[in-house]
């Protein structure tokens, strides 16, 4: 589990590190353009981020593998309409190439992660309960779980019996 934390953490980080350089501006455009562009590129990257920070406090406390579904499938949600704008508004707003291209890779490997991670949420929850922990070896052998002394046989046979019967009796 420690391993599906932790990739989810990279890929998370792996596309933040790629978004993070989208906001860079060229010159030639108006600036109500850019003003428009440096907004609406704001407003989607923060979802994506509020998201990954979501992701990310995953590893603090125990969540569920539906959970971690749940949250990757919003992720790359909000990540598709952000790499949507940086697509569509490249040439208007000045997005370059490289970063446009690295949104793509990181939005592919996150699409991969939430794949694998939805695989195993759904083969978690199909599969039966584990069954109940067992008496190990005295509950195989029919004793007592709890400690103690044997229970006295009928016969009188115990730990202090020979073959004449038991000497601390005599």
């Amino acid at each position: 589990m420690n391993a599906r934390r932790f990739l989810i953490l990279f890929v998370a980080l792996l596309a933040f590190a790629g978004l993070r350089h989208a906001g860079a501006q060229q010159p030639g455009t108006d600036a109500f353009e850019r003003g428009n562009c440096e907004q609406e590129f704001t407003t989607l990257r923060g979802a994506v981020d509020k998201r990954g920070i979501a992701l990310q406090n995953v590893q603090k406390g125990k969540t569920t593998a539906q959970d971690v579904c749940r949250l990757l499938r919003d992720y790359i949600t909000h990540e598709a309409k952000l790499l949507k704008f940086l697509t569509e508004k490249k040439d208007l707003c000045g997005v370059p190439d490289q970063v446009v291209g690295s949104a793509k890779v990181g939005h592919t490997k996150a699409t991969e992660m939430r794949d694998k991670v939805c695989q195993a949420a759904a083969a978690q929850q199909a599969a039966p309960p584990p069954p109940a922990p067992s008496q190990g070896l005295s509950g195989a052998l029919g004793g007592s779980t709890v400690g103690g002394p044997p229970p006295e046989a009928a016969g009188g046979s115990g730990v202090f019996d020979s073959l004449t019967g038991n000497v601390l009796k005599r």
